[in-house]
């Protein structure tokens, strides 16, 4: 029996931060990779296909995105069963509810797990309704009947996989319960990145959705009988995300600025990445650095591009510090307090409300925090 697994698609993600057009430009990205998805299910002649939740994001999706994942699948003419995940979770009423659903599509309806058969493969899954998911049920969990292939559908979190920035631990378990219970295999999902653990696999999303999905975005394919099952991972993500440094030491003037930075977008699939640089190193005083004019000179041949002004003003803090005006009284008081500061936490700050105040007398407009 062959399986193509995905998960975590994300559909109408509102992509904060980035401008609308970029974000509306993603959200399309998610349909087309849902799209991508589920040819790779025919070109490979699968048998069934699994969603390991998170199809859509509940706070956001539009009936329109309902009603074009529910075409797609009832296209597929394939079983197609899907385990909710937090993200869109099976509520009473809710969005999976108001969905007209061909009839090749199997929702698990509860939070306890239920078995789906087809041939001798048995699929059990569980859904998210709302509240927190227990998987503890594994611990005293075995599967019937040594004749069948037992595979496991869920989205949670395998206690070996680690996280990346901004994921969080859901319904925890211990990957080592997955055997102990008699599954050939965990088809799971929240983790965005790929990967394949023991008895354990992840397709990732199959686009990364943020500056910190690094990693592979795959799809699962997955052999399955006589009580064994294997799997492989078959990358499909068109876009990838990027942190990249642009050191801008010694720069006088914006046009410094302008020709480091075109210099460094010199990539040859631009509108495969989005990109997000980071500028540093020490300018000149009256060195303006105006990100938003940044990115509307260079910024049009990338799928998104954010960029950070993380540059410092280089002054000459002991001339300041001996004229007798406002900015010397700011920098001698500036500098005495630093040096009676009580800790490095106070040393920090201090040094950070130096250079934001000096920022300030000289014209500049960003704004230094501390964590």
């Amino acid at each position: 029996m062959k399986i193509l697994h995905l998960a975590d698609v994300h559909l109408d993600r509102p992509f904060v931060g980035m401008p609308r057009d970029s974000a509306r430009a993603r959200r399309n990205d998610l349909r087309i990779a849902f799209q991508r998805c589920l040819a790779a299910a025919r070109r490979h002649r699968v048998d069934l296909v699994t969603i390991g939740g998170d199809l859509w994001e509940d706070e956001h999706v539009t009936a329109d995105t309902r009603g074009f994942v529910a075409y797609e699948l009832e296209r597929l003419s394939l079983p197609v069963l899907v385990a909710c995940g937090n993200h869109d979770p099976l509520l009473p009423g809710g969005h999976y509810a108001r969905t007209s659903w061909p009839g090749n599509v199997h929702i698990f309806p509860g939070d306890s797990p239920t078995e789906f058969r087809l041939g001798d493969l048995s699929i059990w899954g569980l859904s998210w309704r709302g509240g927190p998911l227990s998987l503890s049920f594994l611990s005293g969990f075995r599967t019937p009947g040594a004749d069948r292939t037992h595979l496991l559908l869920v989205h949670g979190t395998a206690r070996t996989i680690p996280l990346s920035a901004g994921e969080a631990e859901y319904a925890p378990f211990d990957p080592a319960d997955i055997d102990r219970a008699g599954f050939a295999l965990c088809l799971a999902g929240h983790i965005h990145a790929a990967s394949e653990t023991g008895r354990v696999v992840y397709p990732g999303s199959p686009e990364p959705l943020g500056w910190g999905d690094t990693g592979r975005h795959a799809v699962a394919l997955v052999e399955a009988g006589s009580g064994e099952a294997t799997a492989e991972l078959v990358d499909v993500n068109m876009r990838r995300y990027e942190l990249r440094q642009v050191d801008c030491g010694g720069a006088q003037s914006s046009a410094e600025i302008v020709g480091r930075l075109t210099a460094a977008l010199n990539d040859r699939d631009p509108q495969s990445i989005c990109l997000r640089v980071q500028l540093v190193g020490q300018v000149g005083v009256d060195c303006q650095v105006d990100v938003q004019q940044l990115a509307s000179l260079t910024g049009d041949r990338y799928a998104a591009l954010a960029i950070e002004d993380c540059t410092s003003a280089g002054f000459d803090l002991d001339d300041l510090a001996g004229q007798q005006d406002a900015a010397g009284y700011f920098v001698r008081s500036l500098l005495t307090r630093i040096e009676q500061a009580a800790d490095e936490r106070e040393r920090e700050v201090l040094r950070l409300a130096l250079t934001s105040g000096l920022h300030a007398l000289n014209g500049r407009k960003d704004v230094l925090s501390v964590d």
